[in-house]
């Protein structure tokens, strides 16, 4: 089983340790696991052309081509964000807009999908963030097997409170079941 993760956070801290701590887990179960950090890729806009829904390619080319490879390699993928304004954040609504090709070959159909959420208010996480990545990997076909809401202001606020480290280490038991 191959795990991937894909960190929405504009920096590094409460998501990134999240998700890290998770695949740390995973490898020790003999999984092999990838972290991409969105923060650190090139990636662009999609343009609209809908060449992908012909061609099942993107004709953009940016480090979205070797995402595509390692998310059609996987079993299980973790989509992470942090809440910014109610949603989440631009890095990681871009790189959703840029799964189309994906979206038309249904490529993901069929894998896990566990989200990841983090913000000031459990309100906002669970409905807004929470609720819209379950919604797009419905879209996508992806089988919804759990999702995790923590609420944190710091960027290292999670990383410090023994009682959120033990519920991400509670959620991480699931994915291996």
């Amino acid at each position: 089983m191959k795990i991937i993760a894909i960190c929405g956070s504009a920096r590094t801290g409460n998501t990134e340790f999240v998700l890290k701590r998770i695949l740390t887990e995973a490898e020790k179960h003999g999984l092999a696991t990838d972290l991409i950090l969105l923060k650190d890729k090139r990636i662009e806009y999609c343009n609209g052309c809908l060449t992908c829904e012909l061609t099942k390619s993107c004709n953009v080319r940016d480090d979205m081509q070797m995402i595509y490879s390692k998310l059609d390699d996987c079993d299980t993928i973790i989509f992470g964000s942090p809440t910014y304004f109610d949603n989440v954040t631009g890095l990681m609504k871009n790189f959703i807009d840029r799964l189309l090709p994906l979206f038309s070959d249904k490529k993901l159909s069929g894998k896990k999908l566990y989200t990841v959420a983090i913000g000031e208010e459990l309100k906002s996480v669970n409905y807004s963030v929470t609720g819209y990545l379950e919604h797009i990997g419905g879209e996508f076909g992806l089988n919804l097997s759990g999702d995790m809401s923590l609420i944190a202001k710091g960027s290292r606020d999670i990383e410090n409170d023994n009682e959120k480290i033990a519920q991400i280490d509670q959620f991480t038991q699931n994915i291996f079941i």
